[in-house]
């Protein structure tokens, strides 16, 4: 009866444990990044879990979470990339094609500029990155009605966004 008590109290504990706040998912360095930029257009909340969500996030420093940041951005843009090579080579006409070509290229230039800024970031050179990243903002919605990408222009635009916004905060 007694194991079967504490083996319950355990339980709950743990259950407790998972369901409370996103603190202790997250680093101190992720909750003070966050804090700091949840002024640029980004959600706290979304800050401390997209962060979170990367492994190795747990025992980066500020620097490194923009890093993780503009590579998680650079990530989400190849995946949209091969979405829009997908749209391409299932286009109908020339006229399909060709604005699937015109998505593509923006994307296309993109990715080596956003991964650019990653290793910028990581150079310690912050302004370089945070311009960058700026103007990568605009290609999800340079898209619009020329490629339909769904929900992963939204979520491009929230992660370069708060790449740009850390970028910004280390400057």
């Amino acid at each position: 009866m007694m194991k079967r008590s504490l083996m319950s109290s355990l339980l709950l504990l743990f259950f407790l444990q998972s369901i409370s706040g996103s603190s202790s998912n997250s680093s101190p360095h992720i909750e003070a990044v966050c804090e700091n930029v949840q002024d640029s257009y980004v959600d706290k909340k979304y800050c401390i879990k997209t962060l979170s969500s990367d492994v190795r996030s747990r025992g980066a420093d500020d620097r490194g979470l923009g890093v993780i940041a503009a590579e998680l951005t650079a990530a989400k843009a190849v995946a949209i990339k091969s979405h829009i090579e997908k749209a391409r080579r299932k286009a109908r006409d020339g006229y399909g094609r060709r604005r699937a070509e015109a998505a593509l290229q923006i994307f296309s230039d993109v990715i080596p500029s956003v991964q650019w800024a990653a290793e910028s970031i990581k150079g310690e050179f912050y302004a370089s990155a945070g311009a960058v990243l700026f103007v990568a903002l605009d290609a999800a919605s340079a898209c619009v009605g020329v490629v339909e990408l769904g929900k992963a222009a939204d979520e491009y635009v929230n992660l370069a966004l708060l790449a740009q916004a850390i970028a910004v905060h280390l400057h």
